[in-house]
């Protein structure tokens, strides 16, 4: 009797779905037209209630390719892990449901010289096609920690299973909790200033997003358990100073990001507690010398944020800027 081997993929793509029936077309035939075919498609959908699984379902009817799973709603930080484990390419790429690719952007980032991370740029295009956004990489040190979502990145699944990687069931950071450690784990890191995944500027979600106020968002389950891993894994000390930058700079960017329609009480509350926990954790973060000049690989205007906030902070008046932002 003949034994026909089951031909193995080389990378699987890691779709997680949740009611996207409007972009979720749109998203499949960007993976499934790259230029490179060598691919598994695996699409977990996170209980959807929307016509989301008959749109999987046609394209896996056509391309064998497709391999459409349903699930109970369990998040995307939990649809991920088992993605991961479901897995069975030697690579695999994370897509958001309502983001597309490039056609070349499997063959560009593929690992060919036994690299556990490749990472790109990206660009945000809205409903009309203009890009309001794009982000594109240098080669440098800063530049890993840059782009901190699973996506625009390509993982060597051993690395990702050997390490115990998880993303966070959390609300906010899952993928923070993921990346930072990962980036940190591995010198295999070969960053791209290839500029190959769209990052779908959805103004509804940005709107819903930015809205849940800092009581709803669970930032310290983030901070405390990423903070838990980096320590558990000794990796705390040995990138001590880029470290108490990140944090320095997470919660400089969760006060903004969350402070839309806040009142000046929940600011202080808020504002006092993070700085509490940044003190704690790091008692020197104001005299950090990564804070001076610019970091190799940064974005200029993202270091003018951080430079301005720092200086409203040291004549204590870090909350009014703040709270002036949540009124714009």
């Amino acid at each position: 009797m003949r034994i026909v081997k089951e031909k193995i993929p080389l990378v699987t793509v890691i779709v997680p779905a949740y009611n996207s029936e409007k972009y979720i077309g749109r998203c499949l035939e960007s993976i499934l037209e790259q230029s490179f075919d060598d691919f598994e498609l695996l699409v977990i959908d996170d209980g959807s209630t929307d016509g989301t699984g008959k749109i999987v379902k046609e394209y896996a009817k056509y391309d064998e390719r497709v391999i459409y799973k349903k699930q109970k709603n369990m998040g995307v930080a939990k649809t991920r892990n088992k993605a991961v484990k479901m897995a069975r390419g030697e690579f695999v790429a994370f897509i958001d449901n309502d983001d597309f690719i490039n056609k070349n952007y499997l063959e560009t980032l593929l690992p060919r010289r036994g690299e556990d991370i490749v990472i790109s740029g990206y660009r945000r295009p809205d409903e009309n096609g203009k890009v309001r956004v794009e982000v594109k990489l240098e080669d440098a040190s800063w530049s890993r920690f840059l782009v901190v979502a699973p996506w625009a990145k390509i993982y060597r699944k051993e690395f990702i299973i050997e390490n115990k990687l998880e993303f966070l069931d959390n609300n906010i950071g899952e993928d923070v909790y993921f990346n930072l450690v990962a980036m940190l784990l591995t010198k295999k890191i070969r960053i791209s200033d290839y500029v190959g995944y769209n990052w779908f500027y959805n103004e509804g979600s940005v709107s819903n997003t930015s809205q849940r106020s800092y009581e709803e968002i669970k930032v310290f389950k983030l901070l405390d358990g990423t903070y838990e891993q980096l320590e558990k894994r000794k990796l705390l000390k040995k990138n001590y100073d880029i470290l108490e930058l990140y944090f320095y700079r997470y919660v400089v960017w969760f006060l903004m990001f969350a402070a839309k329609g806040a009142k000046m009480n929940e600011i202080t509350s808020i504002y006092d507690s993070l700085f509490k926990w940044l003190k704690d954790k790091f008692p020197d973060y104001e005299k950090n010398k990564l804070l001076k000049g610019r970091l190799p690989g940064e974005i200029i205007s993202t270091r003018f944020t951080y430079k301005t906030f720092l200086m409203f902070q040291k004549v204590r008046l870090g909350k009014v800027l703040v709270w002036l932002y949540a009124k714009v």
